[in-house]
């Protein structure tokens, strides 16, 4: 999955404060510096020194007459230098302007998985009619994939981030492409491409990264007609029309203007062709409310839904799961929640490595109503900012000027993505300090949902960054993907032998860390929700893990190094990834999503008119339950993509009332505990199958959930053919109890479920230690990780020890 840039205010960087939007007791310098850059330029400016500002109109407010270029519906963007912020606000202070650093990428069999063949074979669909669009890296044109048996591309336009060419000048007037106050662009049509192909060079139409090629691959990759044999390894939507969007250039993460942007060409280009559309986002970071609030998911949003028949818009979930143990401490991760007591102040430490040029970030969400403070203790306890009242910031400066750090506490002042719909706060940290712990310290009464995230030389690919020291995978779903009205995909295992190219020694992982790994599992690194209203996520999982797709010629590990398949673990150095002179092996949820991608494709086909939700209720209707499933767990949300079982989900009608197979059947749960509030809800997914697994209708009078100790907060409802969905809650007062739920149909049991009852997940075990009124979480035995010297590099680390253990077999 590839990371976007997070939205993060502009008083926070210290730009906002020629507005006069800061508190006078901040101290200037230190917000001014808080990621100040030591080459010279701000670090969130692009490489002409401006910076990416999204900006959410007033009601009835029009972009351009504003200044700025209309990304989405109700939003608009412009590029500024540092110098300019100040007055650009000044003079138009009904806007609120947002910016924030980058996020980053985030990481053939899979047919027999989601049922492809059944499928096509009773429909016929093959994506025909339909566009693709991928926002992502960029795409190989001159892959053989994404070109028919003549050699023409398959690519009807690109958007790529670089000099804009002219070649066609009003669409790129349109998407700011020659505006010097925009992301620079060019945009090319099919037949440029195919006048490039002939001439034997794609010019910038490249991909350096090759995540894009294998994200478009995966949904609508050919397997090459134009190759004298024609590869196994072919996309879901083989005949689809693809538009592709890369936004931002190699190396810069994916700003929150630009994803919009890519999004809004892509349905356009697609409303011109008269043509239904699903666009694939493997992209998302861990930075925001989570709550749906955030402006690039409200963007994205309001581009699909009702009002847009024939658009829809999929996301990887993320790749934010992995809970990890370090020296006998743990679990830890980039989430965590506290329950904060009016009689007491909660600490949150972050575990952090040692930095010479880091940067922290913390976003916290609190529920309507509640009231805390929020400060920040440096490494060796110091308290950096003391407790900072809700409405309020504060900045900090250490005594070399080196390193510094603010807190903006729901501030909805316009300049902050704060806004009046989400109740949040901001903690960053910037510059050099030692190992050790960071900490979050919290005052006053409420529910606090915190994610970390690191930058620089604290990122998880430096001794794993920064990570809360009791984390929990419950609520890891990744922004945008968690608002309610986006897809979201999980991920599983999609294989776990394959036979590298031109070697006669197939491999096969057997074990991650002494746990058996499984095809057709849940991927250990994939997030889950919910989010922190309730809202269960994902919505689907797919095949994401060990997926074999389109390799790109800039990153072909045999003579190109370092890249996305140049993996560590093959034996003897050997690029055991690659599995043809075409395709190659990638794991995460951006390989997970596009299957999905790919199915609606399939869907659209056959009905163009679908809508967002009526895809996603299809899809989860026709879900098959995950290999080695935890009972009730939703980590891949009610079940596996499965086209068949969708399919059967869209027939009108159903010969005859059958009872549904228990053995076949199940239900899934949002949250693995409930908390003493009867307006947080746990939302229950029922998936009801007949002995083939097909869905099957049952009459509502048979179908039943009995509780013992909750409340119901949704009453039992048909979604669609084999999909029911409920809520339910536990009661004020019933912390440290526990809340009985079991569904039935006709008086048998699906399996009963027992959830403990507290104001986190720590209470609700049992774990809460408390010290002068300070709440301090003790480890969950079921969230416990493998270390990180075994973990942390996934399935490429259980590489390596599988390759080590068959060679000490051999000796």
């Amino acid at each position: 999955m590839l990371a976007r840039r997070l939205p993060l205010p502009l008083a926070l960087l210290g730009l906002a404060l020629a507005a006069g939007d800061a508190r006078a007791d901040v101290p200037a310098p230190a917000v001014a510096r808080l990621l100040s850059s030591r080459l010279g330029r701000h670090p969130l400016a692009d490489p002409r020194g401006r910076i990416p500002v999204l900006v959410p109109l007033p009601a009835g407010a029009d972009a351009r007459s504003l200044g700025l270029l209309p990304v989405a519906p109700g939003f608009g963007a412009v590029r500024l230098a540092p110098g300019d912020v100040g007055a650009f606000a000044a003079a138009r202070p009904e806007l609120s302007l947002l910016t924030g650093p980058p996020r980053q990428p985030l990481l053939d069999r899979s047919k027999r998985w989601i049922h492809l063949e059944p499928y096509r074979k009773a429909t016929g669909a093959d994506g025909q009619g339909v566009i693709v669009g991928v926002v992502d890296t960029g795409i190989d044109v001159a892959h053989p994939d994404f070109r028919d048996k003549n050699g023409k591309t398959r690519i009807r336009w690109v958007l790529q981030a670089g000099r804009p060419r002219g070649l066609h000048g009003s669409l790129e007037q349109r998407y700011g492409c020659d505006d010097p106050e925009q992301s620079s662009c060019a945009i090319f049509s099919g037949a440029d491409i195919d006048a490039m192909l002939a001439k034997g060079d794609t010019g910038i139409l490249r991909d350096i990264a090759g995540h894009g090629t294998h994200v478009a691959s995966i949904a609508a990759g050919n397997g090459g007609p134009m190759l004298p044999k024609l590869s196994r390894y072919v996309g879901v939507a083989p005949a689809a029309t693809l538009i592709i969007a890369a936004p931002s250039r190699p190396g810069e993460g994916f700003e929150d203007p630009d994803i919009l942007n890519a999004v809004r060409f892509i349905f356009d280009r697609a409303e011109e062709l008269g043509m239904p559309a699903v666009v694939n986002l493997s992209v998302g970071s861990d930075f925001g409310p989570h709550d749906g609030t955030s402006p690039l998911e409200a963007g994205l949003a309001a581009m699909v839904g009702d009002a847009h028949p024939g658009r829809a818009i999929v996301v990887a979930a993320g790749n934010s799961g992995a809970m990890y143990e370090l020296d006998g401490e743990g679990p830890m991760g980039i989430h965590t929640e506290a329950h904060i007591s009016k009689y007491g102040e909660t600490r949150v430490p972050i575990r952090t490595p040692s930095a010479s040029s880091g940067q922290g970030y913390v976003w916290i969400t609190f529920r309507p109503g509640d009231e805390v403070s929020v400060g920040l203790e440096g490494p060796g306890g110091e308290t950096w900012i003391g407790l900072v009242e809700p409405g309020e910031d504060a900045g900090y400066t250490s005594d070399d000027g080196e390193t510094t750090g603010a807190v903006i506490n729901r501030l909805a002042n316009g300049k902050s993505p704060i806004t009046a719909d989400t109740n949040s706060a901001v903690v960053a940290f910037s510059g050099a300090w030692k190992a050790g712990e960071f900490a979050i310290r919290l005052q006053g009464h409420g529910d606090a949902q915190l994610w970390v995230t690191g930058l620089g030389d604290v990122s998880v690919a430096h001794d794993l960054g920064l990570q809360f020291t009791r984390g929990i995978q419950q609520g890891t779903i990744n922004v945008p993907a968690s608002h309610p009205g986006l897809l979201a995909v999980g991920c599983t295992i999609n294989r776990v032998r394959w036979e590298p190219y031109e070697s006669s020694t197939s491999v096969r992982l057997t074990s991650l860390d002494g746990e058996a790994i499984k095809e057709g599992s849940a991927c250990y690194f994939s997030a889950t929700g919910p989010t922190p209203f309730g809202v269960a996520k994902p919505e689907i999982s797919a095949p994401g893990g060990l997926v074999a797709a389109a390799m790109g010629s800039e990153v072909d590990p045999r003579d190109r190094p370092g890249g996305l398949f140049d993996t560590p673990g093959c034996p003897d150095d050997t690029p055991c990834f690659v599995v043809d002179d075409h395709h190659a092996i990638a794991s995460g949820s951006s390989m997970a999503a596009p299957q999905v991608a790919g199915a609606i494709a399939l869907l659209f086909q056959n009905n163009p008119n679908l809508s967002q939700a009526e895809v996603t209720e299809v899809l989860q209707a026709g879900a098959r339950r995950a290999e080695d499933a935890e009972p009730f767990g939703a980590q891949l949300g009610p079940g596996v993509l499965d086209l068949e079982g969708a399919r059967l989900a869209l027939e009108a009608a159903e010969t005859g009332d059958t009872a549904p197979a228990l053995d076949k059947s199940w239900y899934v749960l949002s949250s693995t505990y409930a908390r003493p509030d009867p307006s947080w809800p746990v939302w229950g997914t029922i998936e009801l199958r007949r002995a083939d697994g097909a869905p099957v209708r049952v009459p509502a009078d048979k179908l039943t959930v009995a509780l013992r100790g909750g409340v119901m907060h949704t009453p039992l409802r048909e979604v669609r053919r084999g999909l029911w969905r409920f809520a339910f809650a536990a009661p004020r007062g019933s912390g440290g109890a526990a809340l009985a739920v079991d569904v039935l149909y006709d008086g048998a049991s699906l399996g009963a479920h027992e959830l403990s009852v507290g104001s986190d997940v720590w209470m609700a075990n049992g774990e809460l230690e408390a010290t002068s009124g300070a709440c301090s979480c003790a480890a969950v035995g079921a969230d416990r990780a493998p270390p990180p010297n075994r973990v942390a590099f996934g399935l490429a680390g259980a590489l390596a020890a599988a390759f080590a253990a068959r060679r000490r077999r051999r000796g």
